[in-house]
């Protein structure tokens, strides 16, 4: 018989070590730029910087490095100057370097760093150490804006944010000069302010360095909020009217249905409005919105019980996101999911995409501590599949306190609003989905100073017609960062009732801890860190007497090298109760699935990555050990090659070997994800996305050719091939043209 769990003595040792570093936290010393106040807006954005206007501004360097040495000044030095007037921010870099050898992956907008020269500016208007613009720019001139969020801690970055700036670049013998324009309006903050937050980082190839303006330790992330230093303005600043930005779209399509043998054309239209709100608020509206042009979601081979959560990639919600998609356990338990709307099941369970009507979203701050939002999107139905259409709301709040941490809370509403009319003479046979699902609930955040200690409590409650439990999702999570070591402890509590339509939970009627510790070494030489781990994260059944339901204990050692290369070796035991028959294999409809009852195992992984700096690179991880009750080897690479800047080929490939013992099913499983991307020049894009899975038996293919014709406006050309592998059949195939067009209009 299973023995009930008891908290021991260490247990508790362990939270009053962890409340105690709390209480000894310390911010390292801040840095300040003088900003001085031009008249004149009479600069050419060229990187030449011959402007007599930029001899007022206050020079500023004396950057440390964070990579691979966290304590000293970078030899290769970055310089800094800044001026501003009610209309624009200017910024002049200039980056020394030992040769003329810059890399960039892309020309293409908001690329993607790793492995690349880039200096981030990072801007916290509101000074509150929560959320930060970035703006970046390359030797090349290639730039990239977004929104910081979480004060940094984790590196949480949103590089959807847009909005309409400028900024060229020009190599030099020795150095390259960056020069920068960007709209006061593209910034939120209060008027009559005369210093915000701020802090740059630079990636340095060449020296194969990183480093920032204002020290960043190496054991946390250089986004950090905690570490940003002063700019300081020459006048106070006043509030300036942002554009209202209107974004219509129109997108003709061809498709053919090879299921139903059908084919269609289709014309679909709609648009995309932002209003600023004042200063500080932003009301974002969406009708009949269009994902033809979206980004393709990575996909993978799933021998787990649990579903994979996926990241968004439609604009309108990630914009923002963070207030609403932030609460709870973000890897487990989510209240709120906005991959959900767009998505829902028929009776049977099939999933199912559904229209998106039309959305609003409204976000802001009431003052320096209050932040608001609200976001309301109405999907549509489909009577043949009994699915209602529903209106899905997330309203949210969250309060500063303290130095830097916050209270937030949130209420969510999934309502369906043609219940009756879907369901009306429907045999009581047919599943009914519930005509509401309602969650509320509240996170406290603490966040030290410096953001090396941070700690959540949260507590979330559902309601759901014909649900009698208490409906409750409860958890916290403690984590210290030091530069020699770390500690962490999260627990989590879900009741059996808790369900949350829109939101993402993994499991349900559980009580989970998971405590882990790492320990690193700074050794001299090739090796910059090596890092031992050790974790155990156990879950419980709640309503069955604490009775174990899954314990994993992981150990690992991790060498990361100065060239950027990574190696590592972990070693796996895990226990699983199954609760109910599973097949991991999932292949095959009339399979033998696995017995309930325990399941104990073991295996090893080796971890890997080469230097991104180099044209070909790789990373990703082999696993080999006892599965359940039997084996399974386990390969998941990465491969990317870059021929600069004009194209990159990135290969994503999965296999697993599962290996059962009869009667149970054994397979090989394949997922490969090659990614093809041609860059033309900095308006003109070509990429194509493949996605094969011999476990789904299913084939996809998307290729979109983009001209960004005018800023911020684009003509897409996307084509989807989607197919079966088992038997190689088509299912469909689609040409969409999506142009838009991003309108200002000046106040």
């Amino acid at each position: 018989m299973r023995q009930p769990l008891s908290l021991s003595s260490t247990t508790y040792s362990f939270l009053l070590y962890i409340f105690g570093l709390m209480m000894c936290s310390h911010v390292y010393g801040q840095k300040k730029i003088d900003v001085n106040y031009v008249d004149n807006n009479a600069f050419e954005i060229d990187g030449v910087l011959d402007e007599v206007m930029w001899e007022l501004a206050v020079p500023t360097s004396n950057f440390t490095e964070y990579f691979p040495i966290d304590t000293k000044e970078t030899a290769y030095q970055t310089e800094l100057r800044m001026l501003y007037n009610e209309e624009y921010l200017y910024v002049a870099i200039k980056g020394y370097a030992p040769g003329e050898q810059y890399k960039t992956p892309s020309y293409e907008r908001d690329y993607s760093i790793s492995g690349a020269d880039i200096i981030n500016l990072m801007f916290d208007t509101y000074s509150d150490r929560t959320n930060a613009f970035l703006f970046g720019i390359n030797p090349f001139g290639v730039l990239r804006e977004g929104i910081i969020y979480g004060g940094g801690v984790d590196g949480d970055l949103d590089l959807n944010w847009n909005t309409k700036w400028i900024g060229e670049s020009k190599i030099y013998d020795g150095y390259f000069i960056s020069e920068v324009r960007i709209p006061m309006s593209a910034f939120k903050f209060k008027e009559g302010v005369d210093r915000w937050k701020f802090n740059t980082m630079r990636s340095d190839t060449q020296s194969n360095t990183k480093s920032s303006w204002s020290k960043v330790p190496q054991n946390l992330n250089q986004f950090n909020q905690g570490f940003f230093g002063d700019l300081i303005f020459e006048r106070p600043l006043k509030q300036t009217k942002s554009p209202i930005s209107v974004i219509p779209y129109v997108t003709p399509s061809f498709n053919k249905d090879y299921v139903n043998n059908e084919e269609s054309f289709d014309f679909k239209a709609g648009f995309d409005a932002k209003i600023p709100v004042k200063n500080s608020f932003m009301l974002d509206l969406t009708l009949n919105p269009d994902f033809s042009s979206e980004d393709v979601a990575a996909s993978q081979n799933n021998v787990t019980q649990f579903e994979i959560k996926q990241d968004e990639t439609r604009q309108f919600f990630i914009d923002n996101g963070d207030l609403f998609n932030g609460f709870g356990d973000t890897k487990n338990a989510l209240p709120f999911y906005s991959r959900r709307i767009g998505v829902d099941t028929d009776s049977d369970g099939n999933t199912v995409i559904v229209d998106v009507n039309g959305g609003a979203k409204f976000t802001g701050k009431i003052n320096n501590k209050l932040r608001i939002g609200a976001l309301d999107v109405q999907t549509g139905g489909d009577k043949g599949d009994y699915i209602p259409a529903n209106n899905n709301l997330i309203v949210a709040a969250e309060h500063k306190i303290l130095k830097k941490s916050n209270v937030s809370a949130f209420f969510v509403n999934r309502q369906a609003t043609n219940y009756e009319y879907v369901y009306e003479g429907v045999p009581d046979s047919i599943s009914r989905k519930t005509r509401y699902n309602r969650v509320v609930g509240s996170d406290f955040n603490f966040f030290s100073e410096d953001n090396t200690i941070d700690a959540q409590v949260y507590v979330h409650k559902s309601f759901t017609p014909g649900v009698t439990t208490n409906g409750i999702s409860a958890g916290t999570d403690l984590n210290v960062e030091k530069r020699k070591y770390s500690l962490g402890l999260t627990t989590q509590y879900v009741d059996e009732g808790f369900q949350s339509d829109l939101g993402y939970s993994k499991r349900v009627d559980i009580l989970r801890a998971n405590p882990n510790a790492k320990f690193r070494i700074y050794p001299e030489g090739s090796i910059n860190t090596i890092v031992f781990s050790a974790s155990n994260n156990s879950y419980w059944r709640a309503s069955d007497n604490l009775s174990p339901r899954e314990i994993y204990n992981a150990a690992y050692v991790e060498f990361n090298f100065n060239s950027g290369a990574m190696l590592s070796l972990t070693g796996n035991n895990s226990f699983i109760h199954l609760s109910k028959a599973f097949d991991p294999v999932g292949t095959e409809d009339d399979a033998i699935s696995l017995p309930i009852g325990d399941y104990n195992y073991n295996d090893l992984e080796l971890g890997f990555q080469s230097d991104k700096r180099k044209a070909l690179w790789t990373e990703g991880s082999a696993m080999y050990g006892a599965f359940y009750n039997g084996h399974k080897f386990t390969a998941d690479v990465t491969f990317q090659y870059r021929f600069q800047p004009y194209f990159t080929l990135k290969l994503q490939a999965q296999y697993d070997d599962i290996q059962l013992p009869e009667p149970y099913a054994s397979d090989q499983l394949w997922y490969l994800g090659p990614t093809f991307n041609f860059t033309f020049s900095k308006k003109l894009f070509f990429n194509t996305d493949i996605q094969y899975s011999s476990q789904a038996e299913s084939y996809l293919l998307v290729s979109r050719l983009q001209w960004r014709y005018a800023p911020l406006s684009d003509i897409f050309l996307t084509y989807n091939d989607v197919k079966t592998t088992s038997p190689y059949e088509p299912i469909q195939k689609g040409l969409f043209l999506k142009i838009n067009y991003w309108f200002d209009i000046n106040r």
